[in-house]
């Protein structure tokens, strides 16, 4: 049958996708280790289902399919401002009235299932439409990738409802005969974004060949932006260079709200109005220029740089460095001792002329 070799398949895309993300070691991505072994779980259990059809293969597969969605969700609700009680509640909720209606009740468990995939999968996309000041509890510099990564797993779990309402619908009218089918070509359309997944790095330098300035350069103030805003920038400001506050690696929108007394929904509204960015990329900015001024006035290596400026992982690092700068790190020091690297306080760029300059 053409469903058996296709969920295998995609068994094998998963667990090494499972693996390629458990060895990078990045904590960023250690909300989707959980995710991706229960949709390894599942997958398994559909391959066994469709190819035995055993009434204790269907029960397992149902009660992971069930698990599911809330792990999903608990995955990325612990890092948003959600009170514990209503995670905790949202969380077992759902999940234990869609257990009883599949003791109860196992011809509705499609239809429970359905509703739970949706539920959970728009949760989670309307948490990721926020951006990544939803997730305050969030390292700054991992706030980015957890919106991103939330948004996907609420995709795919709205798909996974689509799929369900299909296969609800073949058993209703064709008694499942269609069924192994449905599930080969729902998996089919995965395996494309799975293996792009895999393919993919996961922490990749990006330098763009325009400079952006950075969050850090002077206020220009929209009609529309309220004075109370960008005192309250301003003020924030001041507090992070006079505490060095940046400087922190595990700082996050939460922690940053208790040391300025300033609500984190505040520091994030008058970030976004004055400064057109999300409080990471703000951040980034004070440790970026930070970093400048080490590599232009010391000799230490790239690496101590790095940590010293409040950076986790040289990906990431390099990634905001090329973002805000226009060029490498290890670039930078090099126009430095030419005197022609970009500065980051004034949004100023320079281009490297070493190539155009006559060479004695």
């Amino acid at each position: 049958m053409p469903s058996v070799p296709v969920p295998v398949f995609t068994l094998a895309i998963l667990v090494m996708l499972l693996a390629k993300v458990s060895l990078t070691g990045a904590d960023r991505y250690r909300q989707v280790v959980g995710f991706l072994a229960a949709c390894s779980l599942l997958v398994f259990l559909s391959a066994l289902r469709w190819s035995f059809d055993l009434p204790l293969l269907r029960q397992l597969q149902s009660l992971t399919a069930i698990a599911l969605p809330p792990l999903a969700w608990q995955c990325f609700s612990k890092l948003t401002s959600q009170p514990r009680r209503r995670q905790t509640t949202v969380m077992l909720v759902p999940a234990v009235m869609a257990l009883f209606v599949n003791l109860a009740f196992p011809v509705a468990t499609d239809v429970a299932l359905t509703l739970l995939y949706f539920g959970y999968g728009i949760a989670l996309l309307s948490t990721a439409r926020h951006g990544a000041d939803a997730f305050l509890l969030s390292r700054l510099s991992e706030a980015p990738a957890a919106a991103k990564i939330a948004a996907v797993a609420g995709a795919f779990l709205c798909f996974c409802g689509l799929t369900d309402i299909a296969i609800a619908a073949d058993f209703g009218f064709f008694d499942g005969r269609q069924a192994p089918l449905l599930v080969a070509v729902s998996q089919i359309i995965l395996l494309p974004f799975l293996c792009l997944a895999l393919l993919l790095p996961f922490s990749k330098p990006v330098i763009p060949d325009t400079v952006t300035p950075p969050p850090t350069a002077s206020i220009t103030e929209p009609e529309s932006e309220s004075v109370e805003d960008a005192q309250r920038c301003a003020r924030l400001e001041d507090i992070l260079h006079a505490r060095s506050l940046y400087l922190n690696p595990d700082l996050t929108l939460d922690l940053l709200a208790r040391k300025t007394g300033i609500p984190a929904r505040q520091i994030s509204r008058a970030v976004n109005a004055t400064r057109g960015c999300n409080v990471s990329q703000w951040i980034n900015g004070f440790r970026i220029a930070h970093a400048q001024s080490l590599l232009r006035q010391t000799d230490a290596p790239v690496t101590r740089v790095m940590l010293e400026s409040g950076f986790n992982t040289k990906s990431n690092f390099n990634r905001e460095f090329g973002r805000i700068v226009g060029m490498s790190p290890v670039d930078y020091r090099r126009a430095a001792v030419n005197s022609v690297a970009p500065d980051s306080e004034t949004g100023l760029s320079a281009a490297l002329t070493a190539d155009e300059s006559p060479r004695g």
